[in-house]
């Protein structure tokens, strides 16, 4: 019934923040559009039909899901206030993208002043695991840095 994933949707307060952000995480920017048409407000539920969008994709496969980042105009995409999404709580809280280095891109991204809420962490498991850290976009959406390590050898 269905394909496969095709994108993940990131309402933005300033798009050209958000496209700077996810562009030096490795992000290639596909499309930049603006929108205004009437019929958006039924086919999405939103208020306002005035909009830009831009897609990005990692990576050079055009299988590959994208990220579908909106700034809303009239009216303007509303601020959340608060701390991120609960990890723990009902409903979608991240998204993970894959690295062969999670330490370095803590590293340099937090020498640029990246606000980070977790420093690299390895889980392992039997089967293998995962060195993952997570980061707060400009509008406070949360991405999960993902290394994938391989299972633990017996000494």
């Amino acid at each position: 019934m269905l394909n496969r994933l095709f994108h993940v949707a990131i309402n933005s307060t300033d798009l050209d923040r958000s496209l700077a952000f996810y562009q030096r995480l490795g992000f290639t920017l596909l499309a930049d559009r603006k929108v205004n048409n009437d019929l958006v407000k039924t086919a999405f539920l939103v208020p306002t039909g005035d909009f830009r969008f831009a897609h990005l994709r990692l990576g050079d496969d055009e299988q590959a899901t994208v990220l579908d980042i909106v700034e809303w105009y009239n009216p303007a995409t509303a601020p959340v206030s608060g701390d991120p999404v609960s990890q723990h709580q009902q409903g979608l809280t991240r998204f993970s993208v894959l690295t062969d280095d999670t330490q370095r891109v803590y590293d340099e991204l937090s020498a640029e002043g990246v606000e980070f809420l977790t420093k690299p962490e390895s889980v392992l498991t039997p089967e293998g695991g995962w060195k993952v850290c997570l980061i707060k976009d400009p509008d406070g959406v949360v991405v999960q840095v993902t290394q994938l390590l391989p299972a633990p050898t017996e000494a």
